[in-house]
């Protein structure tokens, strides 16, 4: 039987996330608000099961890419977003985690 962590251990994307390539820690607030979102998908998950990691490559280049690799207890998920606007770009990668996590999370309900 599983039980589900106490509060203080739960995933959340402030205990979870890493900053990769492109960001910078002055920005860590902005981009724990931009995904907020995802943590009612981290309830139940202990911190130590989540992993996520935001990057951005050429950043405020034409070639722009931010993404968002997570790992959720056993789901592998990867987000990508090209937004000329870095900040429009982790609204994206926040929404498409969404959509693959509902995706992942319902083929393996069964």
């Amino acid at each position: 039987m599983t039980t589900k962590p106490s509060p203080q251990d739960a995933a959340s994307v402030e205990k979870c996330l890493i900053l990769g390539h492109g960001f910078h820690e002055d920005e860590r607030a902005k981009v724990c608000e931009v995904l907020h979102k995802i943590d009612h998908r981290l309830a139940g998950v202990p911190e130590d099961s989540a992993k996520l990691e935001i990057g951005v490559k050429d950043r405020d280049g034409n070639d722009q890419k931010v993404t968002l690799e997570a790992g959720v207890g056993k789901a592998h998920l990867v987000a990508t977003a090209e937004d000329e606007d870095v900040w429009a770009a982790v609204a994206h990668v926040r929404e498409e985690f969404l959509r693959l996590y509902n995706d992942w999370a319902d083929k393996h309900k069964r």
